[in-house]
């Protein structure tokens, strides 16, 4: 229960993510410090996040994706629900896990590459984050829960 967190491990479906063969990490170009803020939301310091993504190849593409969000849900300054992020980013990613509406289950820190764990990791629980560059393309990512 410290900040090793592997007391707590046992807690809910942590072990969705190790049937998901998604590569969705990798690179350069994303922004973090690792280390977030501290409080009851854990940014930065949990063991384990529960994610949905939107992988395109192209900025343009994605870039359509998520004003498609904002259009409907983050200009007004509301979360995006998880049934309406999974339409997305069923509609438009080319990551392998937008069959099953982005959703890459619980992972752990470590499992993903360089700038996708940053964004992960500090994107607050209900939250959307920014588009990014990793190697692999351009991600959003909808962070659904932490756990340590």
């Amino acid at each position: 229960m410290g900040k090793d967190g592997k007391a707590k491990e046992a807690k809910g479906k942590g072990k969705q993510a190790a049937s998901s063969s998604d590569d969705a990490g990798g690179g350069k170009g994303g922004k973090g410090k690792g280390k977030g803020g501290k409080g009851g939301d854990d940014l930065g310091t949990c063991t384990f996040v529960k994610a949905r993504h939107v992988l395109c190849e192209k900025q343009g593409k994605i870039n359509e994706a998520y004003k498609k969000l904002q259009d409907g849900w983050l200009d007004n300054g509301d979360k995006v629900p998880p049934a309406e992020f999974a339409k997305i980013a069923t509609e438009f990613s080319e990551c392998p896990s937008g069959k099953k509406g982005g959703d890459l289950g619980w992972f752990p820190r470590g499992k993903m590459a360089g700038p996708f764990q940053e964004v992960a990791f500090n994107t607050p629980v209900g939250a959307t984050s920014a588009p990014f560059k990793s190697t692999h393309g351009y991600h959003f990512i909808l962070c659904e829960g932490r756990k340590n």
